[in-house]
């Protein structure tokens, strides 16, 4: 039996607190909600959206459903996490920029992604609260995620607000286009 093209599974990973449910809900709902709780494992949702057909340059718009597996960040739930990665199209690695210490297990992260993912599968550095960052350190926070980015091997990043809305639907635009292109063997360019 062979899968829809455009159904995609997108994992949403990193540490406690760094804003992986606001971002998830400010997905679905297009507002803010300041009153998540931790997520306990995983939680699920499932969002339906279009995106522009990459193989063409009319604005014909191809059906998205977009699978979100929100990963809980502890470190007690991390054992489940390596079985819910496998079969994703793409995924998202968050930090947050006003606590620079949750880049610390951004390599762990990364570690559970590169041994249960497909090779190659679309995984983008997302530095979130851009809200609360002082503008005048913008400069700054670019040379560090640049050096992130090396660091991890990762091509793509993204600085969101789930608050303000800044860049989050710029970004799941563009993932769901690269694991759409992924999904369906269509080469894509790894530069932003």
């Amino acid at each position: 039996m062979k899968s829809d093209p455009n159904m995609l599974k997108l994992c949403v990973m990193g540490e406690g607190g760094v804003g992986k449910t606001t971002l998830a809900n400010r997905i679905l709902t297009g507002v803010f909600n300041p009153a998540t709780k931790m997520t306990i494992g995983i939680d699920f949702h499932l969002f339906q959206m279009q995106i522009l057909d990459p193989r063409t340059s009319d604005e014909n718009l191809l059906p998205i459903s977009l699978a979100i597996w929100d990963f809980g960040g502890e470190d007690r739930f991390r054992f489940m996490l390596p079985r819910f990665v496998k079969g994703a199209n793409g995924g998202l690695l968050l930090f947050d920029l006003t606590r620079y210490s949750t880049t610390k297990y951004l390599k762990e992260w990364l570690n559970i992604w590169n041994e249960n993912a497909e090779p190659h599968t679309p995984l983008f550095l997302v530095a979130s609260k851009h809200d609360k960052i002082n503008p005048t350190s913008q400069n700054m926070i670019e040379v560090q995620i640049n050096e992130l980015k090396k660091s991890l091997n990762i091509q793509k990043h993204f600085l969101i607000s789930s608050k303000s809305g800044f860049m989050v639907d710029t970004l799941i635009d563009s993932i769901a286009k690269d694991m759409w292109l992924f999904k369906n063997n269509i080469k894509i360019s790894l530069t932003e």
